[in-house]
């Protein structure tokens, strides 16, 4: 754990162990340590009600901020570094499947642990008093299993965003799925359907990333049916495998894990998945880079591979920012070897540094060709005729030869 944040963490118990109250720091935090993982955050649970915690810091002299307040839920920021401190509760029933109707706030840390989803996740810490693991959280831990607590049914009723985030830390940890946690999620899948875009996105991103990814969609891609049933990915068993196949062969990496969901196959002609890329990233709302970035890599999947240094200098001008990726893509689709994706990688690297590919690497500009004379409607188009000349090797990026091709390509005003 980096040690700031230990620090600001240890520090947030001591305030409120020193004010009279029980502190712990739970969930991820707890498990994550345990696992030998990198830790991002610091939760901490407490016998303090919330305006018990504002009290306490703002009197030791931190800023507090009334993040969630409904559920028992502080911010405070020690040095400079965010902490959730949330007051030990139990929900009551969850009449919209995602959030309770209220909370009861509790003077006990295992009631506050009987609410959470999994086992590894109502772990608690304490550098004094040392684990508390009422749920069997270690031993699910080192039989690297996801289980919900309590009744599963029950857990996934309460809040349908469980059923992802069970197949997230699967995939992202390693670890395999509970028998009856399996069972509840497939029964409850359907409730997937309340989820916000936002959310499912989240999720999504999250656990595409995960080294376990490709066997976790092989065994529950029917999930992923209830809220994308158009997916090119489920299409066919043809298209589920071939799917599969690229997952297992794709670098754990957000944008070429994506797009292994909208592969070419003979029932998902490549218009259909540009098509359905286009339509899943506008339900999940991603952000319009986002989605231009998810659409180059879908379309340009087959592009033909560069054999010469003008086809590969047309494809890094298309894909300035994604070639990379695009890389990563061919290699998970079987077009690239190790060896030809290394090489074009070197050699991107030097067109680069020494290739024209964009319009303020030429050595004209917009008012070279005002001074030249060229109509003002035409420059625009006239600067990037320009520059696909360079880039195609038909002339030298040098300002002569560049305003003699311009004189060439521009009309006569009259035919504008």
């Amino acid at each position: 754990m980096n040690p700031t944040l230990r620090s600001a963490g240890l520090t947030c118990l001591k305030c409120l162990n020193e004010a009279g109250y029980e502190a712990w720091w739970v969930g991820g935090c707890v498990r994550d340590t345990l696992l030998g993982r990198p830790v991002q955050d610091v939760d901490v649970t407490t016998s303090a009600l919330p305006e018990q915690t504002i009290v306490c810091f703002r009197n030791a002299g931190y800023p507090v901020i009334p993040t969630g307040l409904k559920h028992g839920t502080v911010t405070v920021m020690i040095q400079d570094i965010p902490i959730e401190v949330t007051t030990y509760r139990s929900d009551s029933d969850y009449q919209d499947h995602r959030h309770p109707e209220s909370v009861r706030f509790t003077r006990s840390l295992w009631e506050d642990c009987a609410r959470r989803d999994f086992t590894i996740n109502a772990l608690c810490w304490h550098p004094d008093l040392g684990l508390r693991d009422y749920f069997h959280g270690q031993r699910d831990l080192k039989n690297k299993v996801i289980a919900c607590i309590g009744n599963p049914y029950q857990r996934f009723d309460e809040d349908a965003l469980r059923i992802l985030r069970a197949l997230r830390f699967a995939s992202t940890l390693g670890f395999a799925l509970d028998l009856g946690t399996r069972q509840a999620l497939f029964h409850q899948e359907e409730l997937l359907r309340v989820l916000s875009a936002e959310r499912i996105a989240r999720e999504m991103e999250k656990m595409v990333v995960g080294l376990r990814w490709p066997e976790i969609f092989a065994n529950n891609y029917e999930i992923l049916a209830v809220l994308f049933p158009q997916l090119p990915a489920l299409q066919s068993p043809q298209a589920i495998q071939k799917a599969f196949d690229t997952f297992r062969f794709c670098p754990p990496v957000t944008l070429p894990r994506l797009a292994c969901f909208f592969l070419e196959t003979e029932q998902t002609p490549l218009v259909y998945c540009i098509d359905q890329a286009l339509h899943w990233t506008g339900q999940l709302k991603f952000s319009n880079q986002n989605k231009k970035n998810l659409i180059q890599l879908v379309r340009y999947q087959n592009h033909p591979i560069p054999q010469d240094r003008v086809s590969l200098r047309l494809l890094i001008h298309e894909l300035p920012d994604r070639f990379g990726e695009w890389i990563q893509l061919q290699q998970a689709l079987n077009r690239l070897t190790p060896e030809q994706a290394a090489h074009l990688i070197a050699a991107s690297e030097e067109i680069r540094g020494h290739d024209c590919l964009t319009l303020k690497q030429l050595a004209i500009n917009g008012a070279d060709l005002i001074a030249a004379g060229c109509p003002r409607p035409q420059i625009s188009a006239l600067l990037k005729q320009s520059l696909n000349a360079v880039m195609e090797d038909q002339i030298p990026n040098q300002k002569a030869a560049l305003l003699r091709f311009v004189h060439q390509q521009r009309k006569p005003e009259h035919q504008e």
